[in-house]
């Protein structure tokens, strides 16, 4: 494994699952971590297995939200043939996903500046990933069937969801104490997902131990498969 890297500035996401520790950004980013990248990594190598068993090939990745890139460069190395990342970058991270893509030497890895709303809808990828902001946009149902129409055979979605509400058609836009975003409650998100009628393959819940207020440490996950 390749050492910490003291010329990198600290990152959203620790790479060390792809050779390539990196110093993380203090706060919430570490522990949030900690809880989603396994299942969101598991549903990634289910999806690119379920892909390559049916001889589906090339099989691309897109991540929607993808601030400095993690999951696309971590489909691209654990199977996918191209990967690319979608990020408005209003916080910077795509400076950093270029700089650790290059590190890594990972070809077939590309960036776009863009919010999701704007992606061509036309575009097609194989696997789809909606993991890391469907909470910060105005309108999350338009956004998730976006997500689920560019989406070849396979979207996850995560999503960040109140504790401080188990109603089953709670949502709030603007976030609860914000003046942006929206949250759903975990149960009104599941509702929403069932409505939507989709094969969902596998769906789990998690706690964000490093989110203090109820309203924000509540973490659903879904594999959803498209027929």
């Amino acid at each position: 494994m390749t050492a910490v890297s003291a010329d990198m500035a600290p990152t959203y996401h620790d790479f060390s699952w792809l050779g390539l520790p990196t110093r993380q950004i203090e706060g919430i980013y570490a522990p949030n971590q900690a809880v989603k990248a396994p299942v969101i990594g598991a549903y990634v190598l289910l999806a690119l297995a379920r892909l390559k068993a049916r001889g589906v090939r090339p099989v691309s990745f897109a991540e929607l939200f993808c601030a400095d890139g993690f999951y696309a460069m971590f489909a691209r190395r654990f199977g996918a043939d191209s990967a690319i990342g979608f990020d408005n970058d209003r916080d910077g991270h795509l400076a950093a996903a270029r700089q650790i893509r290059d590190r890594l030497d990972l070809a077939a890895v590309d960036f776009e500046c863009s919010d999701i709303e704007a992606i061509d809808p036309a575009r097609r990828f194989s696997i789809v990933a909606n993991v890391g902001g469907l909470y910060h946009v105005d309108d999350p149902e338009a956004v998730l069937i976006q997500s689920y129409a560019i989406a070849e055979h396979f979207l996850i979605v995560q999503n960040v969801v109140s504790l401080a509400d188990e109603s089953a058609d709670y949502f709030c836009r603007p976030a609860p104490g914000l003046s942006w975003g929206n949250r759903f409650s975990r149960q009104s998100f599941d509702a929403l997902i069932d409505r939507l009628g989709w094969r969902v393959v596998l769906r789990d819940f998690d706690v964000l131990s490093g989110n203090p207020r109820p309203e924000d440490r509540g973490c659903v996950f879904y594999l959803i498969e498209k027929t």
